[in-house]
């Protein structure tokens, strides 16, 4: 059964209003955002035709997949006769080797069954964060765990702004611009989701840059695919939206910034 146009969400979309593209952009969808009703009919018009994955009783979702590896997850839950669009995210299938030891797994009781986050550590620090699951199926694997796990994830991290250096001098002399009284290494990791009273899948990073392409699909998106080795080892897919100009990556340049976390988990493991 295919979804039918559903009424507007009753969960209210909280979608950045400043920044000129979208998590959705950086993996080639187009989705409206800065209007919420705009939002919702865009995702929705995204979902038309395809085949739902049952979750539970009345909750599915839709996949749409691209043949560059993005995704855009999109929730519905029953009510009555009709599907009622619930939440939306984007993901991406890519290249990253991110090891992990996995704690857990926790959800907003609101966006259950539809959103999950894995707690986990990485690492020779023992670095905790969390990291979005693309997949709600995928949950399942990891409540009451009586032991931790471990797994090595393909982790992507959705940017609006990264900041790109040709090396480390350039890296370092930025830093000394800004004239704070700490300042970072190239390869530094900030678990900034897990600060303040909410949590969340985002991270604070600095990194290598292993491949960089952009990427166009068959029907004329197109974004950057970078691959990113990080500090404590493992690498990291970042993506973000090629509609500026002056952004040109390559390998062996530094990328650094402010980014959300998805992650797809191996089938074995």
């Amino acid at each position: 059964m295919t979804p039918p146009a559903a009424p507007r969400s009753a969960q209210p979309v909280a979608q950045p209003q400043t920044q000129p593209t979208s998590n959705f952009a950086s993996v080639g969808f187009d989705v409206a955002t800065g209007d919420a009703d705009r939002f919702t009919q865009s995702v929705i018009d995204l979902a038309a035709g395809c085949t739902p994955i049952t979750l539970d009783e009345d909750d599915v979702v839709c996949l749409r997949q691209k043949d560059n590896g993005g995704q855009i997850w999109i929730g519905f839950r029953k009510t009555g006769e009709a599907y009622e669009f619930i939440t939306a995210n984007p993901g991406f299938v890519g290249k990253s080797e991110f090891p992990v030891r996995v704690e857990g797994v926790q959800s907003d009781p609101q966006l259950a069954p539809f959103e999950h986050r894995l707690e986990v550590t990485f690492s020779e620090f023992g670095m905790p964060l969390l990291v979005e699951l693309a997949d709600p199926r995928e949950a399942a694997r990891f409540r009451g765990l009586a032991v931790p796990v471990d797994l090595t994830l393909d982790v992507t991290a959705f940017t609006f702004n990264p900041e790109i250096f040709e090396d480390e001098a350039a890296f370092l002399e930025a830093q000394k611009r800004l004239g704070d009284d700490v300042a970072y290494a190239p390869d530094y990791f900030i678990p900034s989701g897990l600060f303040g009273d909410v949590t969340s899948s985002r991270a604070t990073f600095g990194g290598e840059i292993l491949e960089a392409e952009r990427v166009t699909t068959k029907d004329g998106s197109s974004h950057w695919r970078t691959l990113v080795r990080i500090k404590g080892g493992g690498t990291i897919n970042v993506v973000f939206d090629d509609i500026w100009p002056e952004l040109d990556p390559k390998p062996g340049h530094l990328i650094s910034g402010a980014f959300w976390l998805s992650a797809q988990v191996p089938e074995a493991g």
